[in-house]
């Protein structure tokens, strides 16, 4: 897909002034500086949070209010229940939630829904269970900012209900004894990108805090390796909070004593020694998915609570089927959906939907499928005349605001800029595709609909070191709103060149006097379209290390002929 680079560039003089009074390179100082970082204090505050800078819990509307309620429930002996997600973010929530509440003195049992015959949200199914077990409260994880009805429900029955979310809340809050969201339009809350395992996280901290349980830092550090899983699912910013989270997070889930759940989560995945926020990306959180995706997904909290070694392998390669079968289930469904597309006739909005996908996939394919039309995606499962669908969206669409504007055609949604879920009978599909075509049509420009390259630092091949690679090493994790930083170089000389594997290109690049092996993933096809000799290329330096040798290598993410 063609893609414009855009280039970040500053003053010369004023980079020579920020890697001198930084003491960092000028390639890495033009790096930060286009993430807003323009003086040594800001550089030197994001290169090494402190856990000491996350905010006071107390800070977040209604902190006050679930604490007190809950300390009554320890007082009068009460059972609550966790109602969570079938995902990633709302099984991490629902964990952290049970283990704090029983380290508390709480009798807790927990919920979560099953994708297939509840779907997202508080659900009756557990308000049901909740009454069921003689709970007198319930405590949402990850979900319930839209589930007035439910709350209702609850209520009569002689319940009351706690949520903590972190999805865009209605116009009117649900009647709840508290509404736990960064995004509450009255709150002052210093960052508002958590996911809903952080949310769950502030208020273990305001329990702590005001419990007196002694090695009260320690206690809540042991809950990190949860939100950091659940923080890196959930695709919110690493930034603020939530970089500290993850952090940590790694520190508990690289660390030799990590919670039994997660190591053989580890175990089963191939994962030796320290591992990175992008590779669980890819390894063990998918894996964590899967059973919400497609089965139940209530044994995975298990896998976080239990202390026995035996059960943890079991769900763990439990998971591991289930995620095999998730790729072959997605495999179809993308294979379907490409079917009924046009490439060279796209709508604006990309709405499809079918009888015969998997619910549970359908989010994953419309990303795939986001990335590579560069178009808001809807995609919807139809049973019984329900269409229950799942939507991604490109970086300049707001989604959620989107889709409001189309709520007298659906059932329920809710969600996030970028993400979101919905029903709607399947009578108003089309009604529901013109609209959201007319929504996208009026709200983007065509160049909108393009995507960008955003190359962090035009540099000369002679700026590539060691050093530089340590440098980058530091802005870890590497996530949404903290992406690994690509280089560009101009006019390239191509010394050699061939195929490697299926599809790679390997080559031998030079510019001036400095030459660097390159490796471009899946290029090959790429490269062949091209008569040019002179490159302008686009890459990420990284060390290369074979057979106890260390070498620089220039990974590349883009080329063209030179301009």
């Amino acid at each position: 897909m063609h893609r414009n680079w855009v280039v970040n560039k500053t003053n010369p003089e004023f980079l020579q002034y920020l890697s001198a009074s930084a003491s960092i390179s000028p390639a890495f100082a033009q790096v930060l500086v286009s993430r807003g970082m323009n003086d040594a204090e800001s550089i030197k505050n994001f290169l090494n949070p402190s856990f000491q800078d996350i905010h006071d819990p107390f800070l977040m509307p209604d902190m006050d209010k679930a604490v007190k309620r809950l300390k009554e429930a320890v007082d009068k002996n009460e059972t609550v229940l966790v109602h969570g997600d079938y995902d990633a973010d709302g099984i991490t929530s629902t964990a952290l939630l049970v283990s704090v509440f029983r380290r508390l003195g709480l009798k807790t049992c927990y919920h979560i829904p099953n994708r297939i015959t509840e779907g997202y949200g508080l659900s009756s199914v557990g308000v049901q269970k909740g009454m069921d077990a003689g709970a007198g409260l319930i405590v949402t994880a990850d979900c319930g900012i839209s589930s007035e009805q439910e709350i209702l429900n609850a209520r009569s029955k002689g319940m009351d209900v706690i949520i903590t979310d972190h999805h865009e809340p209605p116009e009117k809050l649900p009647e709840a004894v508290a509404v736990i969201d960064p995004h509450r339009k009255d709150s002052d809350y210093p960052y508002k990108y958590l996911a809903g395992v952080g949310v769950a996280f502030k208020l273990a901290q305001a329990l702590f805090q005001e419990s007196g349980v002694r090695s009260q830092e320690s206690e809540v550090r042991k809950l990190l390796d949860l939100v950091a899983l659940g923080t890196i699912a959930d695709s919110v910013p690493l930034t603020g909070e939530n970089r500290v989270f993850v952090i940590y997070g790694l520190k508990e889930i690289n660390s030799p004593s990590c919670r039994i759940g997660v190591k053989a989560m580890k175990e089963v995945t191939g994962i030796s020694g320290d591992v990175r926020a992008g590779r669980l990306s890819f390894t063990v959180i998918p894996r964590i998915n899967a059973a919400g995706r497609l089965d139940d997904a209530g044994e995975v909290v298990e896998l976080f609570l239990t202390h026995d070694e035996e059960r943890a392998g079991a769900v763990a390669a439990l998971l591991d089927g289930q995620n095999k079968k998730r790729k072959k289930i997605e495999g179809d469904v993308l294979k379907s959906a490409l079917e009924m597309i046009d490439p060279h006739n796209l709508d604006s909005a990309i709405v499809l939907a079918s009888h015969d996908w998997h619910p549970g996939v359908i989010g994953i394919v419309a990303s795939r499928l986001v990335d590579m039309f560069f178009r808001p995606v809807f995609l919807f499962s139809i049973k019984d005349s329900i269409a229950k669908g799942s939507a991604r969206s490109i970086p300049p669409l707001h989604l959620f605001e989107s889709i409001s504007e189309c709520s007298e055609l659906l059932l329920g949604f809710g969600g996030h800029r970028q993400a979101a879920g919905m029903r709607l009978s399947a009578d108003n599909m089309n009604a529901f595709r013109e609209k959201m075509n007319s929504i996208v049509d009026r709200s983007l420009k065509e160049e909108d609909m393009v995507p960008t390259l955003e190359i962090a630092a035009a540099i000369k091949l002679s700026d590539v070191s060691f050093n530089l690679v340590n440098e980058l090493n530091l802005l870890e994790p590497f996530g949404e709103s903290n992406r690994e930083p690509v280089f560009g170089a101009k006019g390239i000389e191509i010394l050699d060149r061939r195929v490697v594997g299926t599809n790679h290109l390997k080559m031998r690049l030079r510019q001036e006097k400095i030459s660097f092996d390159t490796i471009g993933f899946s290029m090959a096809d790429k490269f062949q379209k091209m008569e040019s000799s002179s490159l302008d290329i686009a890459f990420v330096p990284n060390i290369n290390e074979w057979k106890g040798s260390r070498n620089l290598q220039l990974n590349l993410k883009a080329f063209r002929p030179k301009s």
